[in-house]
């Protein structure tokens, strides 16, 4: 016989086991040569004890390892000490010392190692499918924590951390998971660990089965993964600048202190299948929006909080409030970015524990007595629980060795197998003529505690508001209008958009006095950003009265309002910085003098968006205009005084301006006779001496033609040309005090007064400025002047190419039909004419025909000479039609 060791500390005693004698012959040591096995292993006989040996000595082997073929039974009760657990797979057997049998086989697994470190399991992959799978089924949490001991504890968290746009479509989103097996024990180990996963297919895990050899006391093992293309939650936010139109919303702003309204939406929506919990969403508030009422929310500081705590599967909420928003700048607003978080006590991936089982030192054997009634023997199979560990015994099935017949079927009991407990079956009678052998079927797990969790973080892509301002202008070209003759004034309309916003929509309202006419709209010209507008993209309409001015209005009428939408095919794209430039000319047919002061305002409203706020702004400076009532009054008049000697004389002209304004660009015409020159000259004004005037002179038929020019006499100032004059022979007195005339230009007025429309041929040339063009010097014609503005307008109204300006200018030097050395619109015009005529190859003879109504007023017969300009007037002429002399003054 050997001795056995003493039993591990904590073991309980075995219970009492009666055994028949044993067969003679046969030693202790070859008794029992087989341990039990592990789940699934078959049986295994024994062969009988020795005899004068006790049953306790019997079993002196270790268990045997996996594999091992079955061996013959003894005759004793030996099969009642088969106490051993399921033996780690490739345990290589060992020789134990001397002990009871029943002690000997409870030694513990814990004495084999878990060499694998917990940094070392992080990077883990799923294996094969390896060792045994208990099969247990996952029971809720609530339960598994109602049993005492400890669990094997299986966790699945998912972090999810998502950028959204308002609409709540996913921008950029990462889940990250971590499977975690932890071994809560303080004192075992735990071995042969499998997880049998559901749903694995939304992550990289790889399967649906990850194994893990052994856990040491205290320890854990974890694995990182992703989730691609899941959610569970949705944010979105609605942001409107203009609730009242509901179609569409919109972003921008209306720059000004009176602000505007502003509508908020927050929603959430529970896109999963469980409940979410703690739900909460934050929004900061920019400074320039204030909000009415928050109800269901709350504001801190700048930020709005919205707890909305728990949310069903499929459920939605809503937050809506309404404010104001006021911009007092013109840079784009950030409006703020809305978050939310929450957290759910599932996966956000569907990843669930299917199995999650784990052995410990946990085993099964049968307890076998002989009934009063030989060859009855009485049954029953016992489970022990040696760890700390609540226990799920799953499977535990008994057969007769040599019988298919199961003795026991014990399928998931219900009651857990507590730590350091045991769990025992019913009892069974077998009859047998010796004691019987067993065979089991074993499955049980370590109760698991799953949890599945998941928290995540969503923030909506920010939003901003784009402001909306302009700045207006309307000009009109000049601020006066002559009374009573017809004029054209341009019309110059601006727009600069000095805002952030795009303006892609336009609607301005222009008024047009009364003392204008309608405008004619196809002549009008938008530019946008210096490019043309196609007519398609604006429509403008007239309508009768003005709808702006409601105080300086024209008593000639009632005027006209010119609307423009300008965007109607599509958005007009006026970008921040650019600008957009309307033209056109309005005409005034016969202004009265009682407009005295007339303003012409116009308004502009404008938008981003097509159904978003409208900004509306007023021209900076509303164009005013009044029609000037003045008459050219002046006296003009010449003497020759004769001189000491022979051949001189003095001679002494006139020119006195009686009018209401000053007059410009005066030339003082004489005739010097045949034989005589210009000794010395000079001007005499209301100041004295002027030295700003200029003589041109040219030899004529008649002698010398001289020409003073003096650039402005004002309002009541009196020229005086003085000159004297040498020559030989007599001079006739008439003729040398025969006056040769004065032409001058425009009145000049405080402000720019526009130039004559072209039906008023019989008026002088209206002139803007003081300057005149001379005809190059290579030239052989006499000097004459002309406004290089009003030639080239001429030139444009009669289609001549500017290329042919210097060949035009010599032909129209030959219409200075009042030979005063300034060519006039009038003459002008009559010179485009003939050019135009004599251009023409199918109307070649009609030159002369061209310039026959210009000569008209020399062709009149009898009438009287104008004493200021050569001009032969009409007896009944009131007054000089080239000059504007009156006769009643004669």
């Amino acid at each position: 016989p050997m001795d056995a060791p003493p039993a591990p500390p904590e073991m309980p005693p075995m219970p009492p086991m009666d055994a028949p004698p044993a067969p003679p012959d046969i030693s202790a040591a070859d008794a029992l040569l087989a341990p039990p096995a592990p789940p699934e292993m078959p049986p295994m006989d024994a062969p009988p004890a020795p005899p004068d040996i006790s049953a306790a000595d019997a079993l002196l082997a270790p268990p045997a390892p996996p594999e091992m073929p079955p061996m013959d039974a003894p005759t004793t009760a030996a099969a009642d000490l088969l106490l051993a657990p399921p033996a780690p797979p490739e345990m290589p057997a060992m020789d134990a010392p001397a002990t009871a049998a029943a002690d000997l086989l409870l030694s513990p697994h814990s004495d084999i190692p878990a060499e694998e470190s917990e940094a070392e399991q992080e990077n883990m992959s799923p294996d094969d499918l390896s060792g045994e799978q208990a099969g247990a089924t996952i029971r809720s949490r609530d339960d598994v924590e109602k049993v005492p001991g400890d669990k094997l504890e299986g966790s699945l968290h998912e972090i999810e951390t998502a950028t959204l746009s308002a609409d709540g479509e996913i921008v950029k989103q990462a889940v990250k998971g971590t499977l975690t097996i932890s071994n809560p024990s303080a004192d075992d180990r735990i071995y042969d660990i499998d997880v049998i996963l559901d749903n694995a297919e939304s992550t990289d895990i790889g399967g649906d089965h990850v194994s893990v050899d052994e856990l040491e006391a205290g320890k854990n093992y974890s694995m990182k993964y992703k989730v691609d293309g899941m959610r569970m939650m949705a944010l979105r936010e609605r942001l409107d600048t203009n609730p009242a139109r509901s179609q569409e919303r919109s972003l921008s702003v209306s720059h000004g202190a009176e602000g505007g309204p502003i509508a908020l939406e927050l929603e959430v929506e529970n896109l999963c299948s469980v409940t979410l919990e703690n739900v909460e969403v934050t929004r900061p508030v920019p400074k320039e929006i204030t909000f009415d009422s928050v109800a269901g929310a709350s504001i801190e500081g700048n930020t709005l909080t919205w707890a909305v705590g728990s949310l069903n599967a499929g459920e939605k909420q809503v937050l809506a409030v309404e404010g104001r928003i006021v911009v007092t700048g013109t840079k784009t607003i950030k409006a703020g970015s809305a978050s939310a978080t929450y957290t759910a006590e599932s996966t956000l991936s569907n990843l669930n524990f299917k199995e999650l089982d784990a052995f410990c030192r946990g085993f099964t054997y049968m307890r076998v007595r002989e009934d009063e009634r030989p060859d009855n023997w009485i049954c029953k199979t016992i489970f022990e629980n040696r760890s700390s560990f609540a226990v799920d015994l799953v499977k535990l099935q008994v057969r007769m060795k040599g019988s298919n017949e199961l003795l026991f079927d014990v399928q998931d009991v219900e009651q857990d197998v507590l730590p350091n407990g045991k769990w025992e079956s019913d009892e069974r009678t077998v009859v047998a003529t010796s004691e019987p052998d067993f065979t089991y079927d074993l499955s049980y797990t370590i109760l698991p505690h799953a949890v599945r969790s998941t928290q995540g973080s969503m923030k909506l892509e920010e939003s901003s508001f784009d402001v909306l301002e302009a700045d207006v202008s309307k000009k009109y070209s000049t601020k006066g209008l002559r009374s009573y003759r017809n004029q054209k004034v341009g019309v110059a309309i601006s727009l600069v958009n000095s805002g952030s916003a795009t303006i892609n929509l336009m609607r301005i309202t222009d008024d047009i006095p009364g003392l204008f006419e309608a405008p004619d709209i196809e002549s009008m010209k938008i530019s946008v950003a210096g490019k043309e507008l196609e007519l398609e993209q604006f429509k403008a309409e007239i309508s009768s009265g003005i709808t702006l001015e409601k105080e300086h209005k024209s008593p000639d009428g009632d005027g006209h309002t010119l609307t423009m939408t300008i965007g109607t095919r599509g958005p007009l794209g006026l970008e921040p910085g650019k600008k957009i430039t309307i033209a056109y000319d309005l005409v005034a047919p016969d202004p009265s003098p009682q407009n005295e002061k007339v303003v012409a305002p116009l308004r502009a409203e404008f938008s981003a968006e097509r159904f978003g706020p409208v900004c509306g702004r007023d021209c900076s400076d509303a164009p005013t205009i009044k029609v000037i009532h003045n008459r050219r009054d002046f006296s003009a008049g010449k003497q020759a005084i004769p001189l000491g000697g022979k051949g001189r004389y003095e001679v002494l002209i006139l020119f006195e301006n009686n009018g209401d304004t000053a007059l410009q660009d005066i030339y003082i015409n004489d005739v010097i006779p045949a034989n005589f020159e210009i000794k010395d000259w000079y001007i005499k004004g209301a100041n004295g001496k002027r030295d700003d005037c200029e003589i041109t002179t040219e030899d004529i038929d008649s002698g010398t033609q001289a020409s003073w020019m003096v650039p402005m006499v004002g309002k009541g100032e009196r020229l005086e040309v003085c000159f004297e004059i040498k020559g030989n022979g007599e001079v006739d007195g008439d003729v040398l005090n025969k006056f040769h005339g004065v032409h001058f230009g425009d009145e000049i007025e405080t402000e720019d007064l526009p130039e004559t429309a072209p039906e008023a041929k019989e008026e002088p040339e209206p002139t803007d400025e003081a300057t005149v063009e001379p005809v190059d010097d290579n030239e052989e014609k006499s000097k004459v002047t002309w406004r290089e503005d009003v030639l080239l307008r001429v030139m444009e109204a009669h289609e001549i190419s500017a290329e042919d300006r210097d060949a035009f200018v010599k032909h129209a030097v030959n219409f200075d039909l009042d030979d005063n050395g300034y060519l006039k619109k009038a003459e002008l015009t009559e010179a485009a004419k003939a050019w135009n005529d004599a251009h023409k190859p199918a109307e070649a003879n009609t030159d002369e025909g061209s310039t026959s109504s210009s000569d008209t007023n020399e062709a009149i017969e009898g009438g009287k000479d104008c004493p200021v300009c050569p001009t032969k007037c009409a007896d009944d002429d009131d007054t000089c039609v080239t000059c504007g002399f009156s006769f009643v003054d004669l």
